[in-house]
């Protein structure tokens, strides 16, 4: 996915080629161009911003300045330099910078995006074969990365569902293990709790007597109460009058 450098184009700014601006400009940039493929991106850099003093708003030197940026693993940069590259009569043109557009946006991981600029370049021009295979190589990865994706997601939701039987296993065998001990406790208790309530005095059964009984026993000893109390009081009267015989 090498992105492509372009030379200087047949553009209405370079008709002129008896100027001193123009063989200056042109100069620059393809002294640039050589030192880029040369992989001297600092040097080609600097050439191609003498030259954009000469013609700011070449849509050539932000191509060329893009591709820089590109290697230099700046892409956010590198892409805005080829979106004003876009600014262009020039079909051709515009079909390159979007090609390196979706090199760029394929570097940076992002698929769709790298796709949209491939299929915007064979929309201008349908017979690149590199567009074309970047095309499909993008595409071929989106689809890996997704299944890789869905994978790990499934991964994810079978770990989870591991832990969570674990968790409930764990939970079970504590609360079997608590009964246990509860069992085993009260096992241990109950031999102590009967010689405890042996130890203790049981209450004695009345037999023989029944409610009705015990209340003819208590109207009985009232009424021999007062028998009691009318004879007491009848020797007392006897007693106080004086005039009893001697026995």
């Amino acid at each position: 996915m090498l992105n492509r450098v372009l030379g200087l184009l047949c553009l209405v700014f370079l008709l002129s080629a008896g100027s001193l601006r123009a063989d200056s400009f042109s100069s620059l940039n393809n002294k640039g161009n050589r030192l880029y493929k040369e992989g001297k991106y600092d040097q080609a850099m600097r050439l191609y911003r003498d030259a954009q003093i000469e013609k700011p708003e070449s849509p050539q030197l932000f191509f060329n300045i893009g591709n820089v940026m590109h290697q230099q693993e700046n892409y956010e940069e590198a892409l805005q330099q080829y979106y004003e590259a876009l600014d262009t009569e020039a079909p051709l043109f515009q079909a390159n910078s979007y090609y390196n557009m979706g090199n760029t946006f394929y570097r940076s991981g992002k698929f769709v995006e790298a796709i949209q600029a491939y299929e915007k370049c064979l929309e201008i021009n349908p017979d690149d074969e590199d567009a074309k295979f970047n095309l499909e190589l993008v595409r071929k990865k989106m689809k890996e990365a997704m299944d890789q994706e869905q994978k790990r997601q499934e991964q994810q939701k079978d770990q989870k569902q591991q832990q969570q039987q674990q968790e409930q296993q764990q939970q079970n065998q504590e609360q079997q293990k608590e009964e246990q001990e509860q069992k085993q406790q009260q096992a241990e208790q109950k031999p102590e709790e009967q010689e405890e309530q042996q130890k203790k005095p049981q209450p004695q059964k009345k037999e023989g007597m029944t409610k009705e009984d015990a209340e003819r026993i208590l109207d009985a000893i009232k009424d021999d109460e007062k028998e009691l109390q009318k004879k007491q009081k009848r020797l007392k009267e006897a007693g106080g009058g004086g005039g009893g015989k001697d026995w």
